[in-house]
């Protein structure tokens, strides 16, 4: 019999491949389906981005600033019913001081919600 466990890390992996993936190619729209309709995104600015559309441009405005090769790299995932709990850390790179490419990193939290079709999408989303 395969560890539960097993089966929610593999599904958050594929969630984070897939953002991943949609984001460096600089598809805010693809990523922004990767949410729920109602997701709330809490970025380390204090913004709060709710809502697809809210979400896509949010991304959108990262992506035309110059944010690529983001990558999310899983700590650990554990599910409750209808709900995962995912932490990571994540890295980019993006502009820095003088036009100068920096890397960024920092720790992510990710609350998903299962999909009537077995998919999960996030439905929280934060990073520092």
């Amino acid at each position: 019999m395969s560890d539960p466990s097993d089966d929610i890390r593999g599904a958050v992996r594929r969630a984070n491949d897939a953002w991943n993936s949609a984001f460096n190619r600089g598809d805010a729209a693809a990523v922004a389906t990767l949410y729920t309709d109602n997701a709330t995104v809490l970025p380390p600015t204090h913004a709060v981005v709710k809502g697809t559309d809210a979400i896509r441009d949010f991304w959108q405005g990262l992506i035309t600033a110059g944010f690529k090769e983001h990558d999310i790299e899983m700590i650990d995932a554990e599910a409750d019913g209808g709900l995962a709990f995912a932490s990571g850390k994540w890295s980019a790179n993006g502009p820095g001081d003088a036009g100068k490419v920096q890397r960024f990193e920092g720790t992510v939290v990710t609350i998903l919600r299962r999909q009537g079709d077995a998919s999960w999408k996030a439905c929280l989303h934060t990073w520092n």
